[in-house]
């Protein structure tokens, strides 16, 4: 059994905030380098000019695209804020959080 979160300030909501930017904090920061790796390897091989990604401009489908998945993406890092928000007015958190986190792991949210 995992022991209990540390607890940095004296409202939860704030820790599980100051948790959420952590977590996001580090999956960028491991998206950027294996980005910048792929951009090296690329330049490396040939295959992509330096300024390749610096200078490339989406057309509408693919801004449309990103825009669709940037949202996805905002649905499900929120999802837990909007519910426990929801639960918290109708007085019934700790079922609705399960459910909740029930439903993001089967990408229904």
């Amino acid at each position: 059994m995992r022991g209990q979160r540390p607890a940095f300030h004296d409202q939860p909501s704030i820790d599980r905030l100051v948790a959420m930017v952590l977590a996001l904090t580090s999956e960028v920061s491991v998206l950027s380098d294996r980005v910048r790796t792929l951009e090296q390897l690329g330049i490396a091989a040939g295959w992509l000019a330096a300024d390749a990604v610096d200078s490339h401009r989406p057309d509408l489908p693919e801004r449309e695209a990103r825009e669709a998945r940037r949202e996805a993406l905002l649905n499900r890092v929120f999802a837990i804020l909007r519910e426990e928000l929801a639960d918290l007015a109708e007085g019934d958190s700790q079922s609705a959080y399960w459910q909740t986190i029930d439903s993001i792991e089967k990408g229904q949210v």
